[in-house]
């Protein structure tokens, strides 16, 4: 649990799915993490990575005029501190772009999986 002053870690949710970002929303809050803004495609997640440098991208793989590896590249670049976690349905295997992989099927699992890519 956070307290006055104790840093928060801080998440970029990008999911062209509104119902998911809702539900990732849901499970990050629920974990005292901040959620510093959500994009349905890889290019708005750019300016939001930019201006927050958030802990976290949890960062779909299928996504509208700029696809998760793509997306993926620019984030690196700009927020290089930043692990991506891929969270698709189609990918089966963690791919090299991202630093942690989760199927969608097992979204409980996603809590877990934040906490132990947190230095």
């Amino acid at each position: 649990m956070t307290g006055p002053g104790t840093p928060t870690t801080t998440v970029l949710i990008v999911d062209d799915d509104v119902e998911i970002r809702h539900v990732l929303r849901l499970l990050c809050e629920a974990e005292d993490m901040t959620v510093i803004g959500e994009a349905a495609t890889g290019v708005e997640a750019v300016p939001l990575a930019l201006h927050h440098q958030p802990d976290f991208v949890i960062l779909d793989y299928r996504l509208p005029r700029l696809d998760g590896e793509g997306a993926a590249e620019i984030l690196r670049a700009i927020s290089p501190s930043s692990k991506i976690v891929a969270f698709s349905a189609i990918l089966d295997r963690q791919p090299e772009w991202a630093d942690a992989y989760l199927n969608k099927e097992r979204i409980s699992e996603l809590m877990p999986l934040l906490h132990q890519l947190i230095p």
